[in-house]
C-alpha cells in the first residue's frame, strides 16, 4: 500500500514538473509531430485486437464533444493473455484514443520501469516503444514471460497483459520452507517429526513434476513402502526416520525440450540406530569369534563401546574394537580370542552420539545358531527346503516342524552327514523335502549339535499353496533373482507368499 502511494507521488510529480515546462515554453502548447500521429486514428496492429466496449467510451472519463472539438482521452487495452514461442518477435498492445499533451503512458514488466513516453528506461536491446505505445519484444526467451503493464495519465487507467513464452522448464528449484535448497544439503532433525520440500518450476505448459529418491523413481507403492507422501510438486514425509536421508531429485517436463531436474540431499539428524546385529553367536572353545554391530548415527557417533555384561571393554590381547564401512553403514566389530567358558555371555554394543544412544545385545555359545530357511521350491506335491546353520560343532540333528492353519505342529527329522558342512567356513546346509497339499502352512526349524539343542526355532515363515505351482529359487522374503511358474496351463493357481512373520505360540 505504501509502495504504491510512493509511485503515485513520484508519477503525480514528474506530471506536475512536465507540465510546467511545457507552460513556461508556450502558452499555446502546439502537438508534436508525434502527438498528431497518435491522434491520427488506428493502425493495422490495432486492428488485430477486438474489444467488446470499443465504441462505448468510458463514463468515468466524462462527456464527449460529439463535434470532435475536446474528445477525452482513453484506454481501449483490456487485461489479457498473450502467448508466443521462444525466439518470436512479440507486439503487447496499449490502445490509446485521443492522447494529448499532458497525456503519459508508462511500461512496466511487473514492479520494473521500461519505458515513460518515449524515454526508455530499460537496456535491454530487444524492445522497443512503438507511435500507438504498444511496447516490441524481439527474440522471445524465456525471461520475458512475466506480467506487463502499461498506465495512461493523467486519466490514472492500466491494463495488465501476461505474456506466455512456450517453451522447456526453467528455474526448477527445491525449496524447505522459503529457502532454496536445490543441490544443496538440507539438515533435518529427527525429533522434528515432518519435513515438507517443494519443487518449483517456471515454463509454459505448465510442467509436470515427478520425484525420485536415491535414483528410484517414486511412484505410489515405493512412495508407501519408504514412507513419503507425493502430492504433485510437493514431497512429504511425516514420521522422519534415518533411512529417510539420501539424494531426492524432481523432474520437471512439460513436452518441449528435454526434461530438467533440481536435486536436494537431505541429511537426517537423529539419535543412533542399531541396522543389524546377530542375537546368538555360535563359537567353541579355543576358537576366536567375532560380534558385529551394524550402525547408523548421525551426527556422527562420539562413544562406541562393549560391554560384556556390565564390564567395559577395551582393546587387549583378548579383546580388538574395530570400525569401518560395510554396505552403506556404520560397522564395529569385536573380537574375542582363544574363547573360554567365561566368554560364553551377553555382550552389548553401544553407540552414543550428542542427540542419543543404541544398544544391541549378542550371546556367545557353543550351541548351534538359528536354522534359516534358505531356499525352497514346489512341485509334485512336495515342499523341497533347504536348511542354514551356523555350528563351529558337527551338526547331529535337524528337526523341521510345519503346521496347517488349524492344525498342530507336525515334527520331522533331517538327515544330517559331514558332506551338508560348507567347505570353508563353520555353516550347514541340509535338503529336506515334504509332501504338503494346497493350503496356508507355517514352517520352522531347530537344530542340534554335540552341545545340545538351539534355545530357540527361527520365526515361522507363513505361505500359502493355492493350487498347482512349481517355485524355483525362492527364497523367503522374495529376494532379487526369485521366480514363480505356473507348470499346468490350465491352472491359474499363482503361488502368494504373504511374508507374515510371526512367533510360534
Amino acid at each position: 500500500m505504501c509502495q504504491d502511494r510512493v509511485m503515485k507521488l513520484l508519477i503525480f510529480g514528474f506530471i506536475a514538473g512536465f507540465l510546467l515546462q511545457e507552460c513556461h515554453a508556450s502558452p499555446h502548447p502546439a502537438s508534436s509531430s508525434l502527438s498528431k500521429e497518435r491522434r491520427g486514428g488506428t493502425t493495422a496492429e490495432e486492428d488485430d485486437y477486438n474489444y467488446d466496449d470499443e465504441d462505448e467510451p468510458s463514463k468515468e472519463l466524462g462527456t464527449n464533444d460529439v463535434n470532435g472539438a475536446d474528445l477525452n482521452t482513453m484506454l481501449l487495452t483490456k487485461n489479457h493473455t498473450v502467448e508466443t514461442e521462444i525466439n518470436d518477435t512479440v507486439t503487447l498492445p496499449c490502445r490509446v484514443t485521443n492522447p494529448q499533451n499532458n497525456t503519459i503512458v508508462m511500461w512496466f514488466k511487473t514492479t520494473t520501469l521500461l519505458y515513460v513516453r518515449d524515454n526508455k528506461h530499460s537496456k535491454d536491446p530487444r524492445l522497443s516503444l512503438g507511435s500507438d505505445y504498444s511496447l516490441t519484444i524481439q527474440n522471445v526467451n524465456v525471461e520475458d514471460d512475466s506480467i506487463y503493464k502499461c498506465i495512461v495519465y493523467p486519466v490514472n487507467k492500466s491494463a495488465y497483459i501476461t505474456l506466455k513464452v512456450r517453451g522447456p522448464p526453467y528455474n526448477v528449484m527445491i525449496t524447505h520452507g522459503n529457502n532454496d535448497h536445490t543441490n544443496r544439503n538440507l539438515v533435518i532433525q529427527q525429533r522434528d517429526r515432518k519435513f515438507i520440500i517443494h519443487c518449483r518450476a517456471s515454463g509454459f505448459p505448465t510442467p509436470l513434476i515427478s520425484w525420485s529418491f536415491r535414483g528410484k523413481h517414486l511412484d505410489e507403492n515405493h512412495a508407501k513402502q519408504t514412507g513419503i507422501n507425493i502430492r504433485k510438486e510437493f514431497l512429504e514425509i511425516h514420521d522422519v526416520k534415518p533411512h529417510h536421508a539420501g539424494d531426492y531429485e524432481c523432474l520437471a517436463q512439460n513436452g518441449i525440450g528435454e526434461p530438467v531436474s533440481a536435486a536436494v540431499n537431505v541429511q537426517i539428524k537423529s539419535m543412533p540406530s542399531i541396522a543389524k546385529h546377530i542375537d546368538y553367536l555360535n563359537t567353541a572353545i579355543g576358537d576366536t569369534a567375532e560380534l558385529v554391530c551394524l550402525y547408523h548415527s548421525d551426527p556422527t557417533a562420539i562413544k562406541i563401546q562393549w560391554f560384556r555384561g556390565d564390564e567395559p571393554l577395551h582393546d587387549s590381547a583378548k579383546f580388538t574394537i574395530s570400525r569401518d564401512h560395510h554396505n552403506h553403514h556404520m560397522r564395529t566389530r569385536l573380537t574375542v580370542k582363544d574363547v573360554e567358558q567365561k566368554d560364553l555371555v551377553t555382550y552389548v554394543c553401544k553407540i552414543t552420539n550428542n542427540l542419543g544412544e543404541a544398544m544391541a545385545k549378542t550371546t556367545l555359545g557353543l550351541l548351534p545358531g538359528a536354522a534359516h530357511l534358505a531356499n525352497f521350491s514346489y512341485s509334485d506335491g512336495l515342499l523341497h527346503t533347504i536348511w542354514r546353520v551356523r555350528s563351529v560343532q558337527p551338526l547331529s540333528d535337524l528337526q523341521i516342524l510345519y503346521k496347517g492353519e488349524n492344525t498342530k505342529y507336525t515334527t520331522i527329522d533331517a538327515t544330517i552327514s559331514e558332506q551338508n558342512k560348507e567347505e570353508n567356513g563353520d555353516f550347514w546346509n541340509i535338503k529336506r523335502s515334504i509332501r504338503l497339499p494346497e493350503g496356508e502352512w507355517f514352517i520352522t526349524a531347530r537344530a542340534k549339535n554335540t552341545e545340545g539343542w538351539a534355545y530357540t526355532e527361527t520365526v515361522p515363515l507363513q505361505f500359502q499353496i493355492p493350487g498347482e505351482v512349481s517355485l524355483e529359487n525362492r527364497a523367503p522374503g522374495g529376494s532379487s533373482g526369485a521366480s514363480i511358474r505356473q507348470v499346468s496351463s490350465a491352472s491359474l493357481a499363482v503361488l502368494v507368499l504373504l511374508a507374515v512373520l510371526r512367533r510360534m505360540h
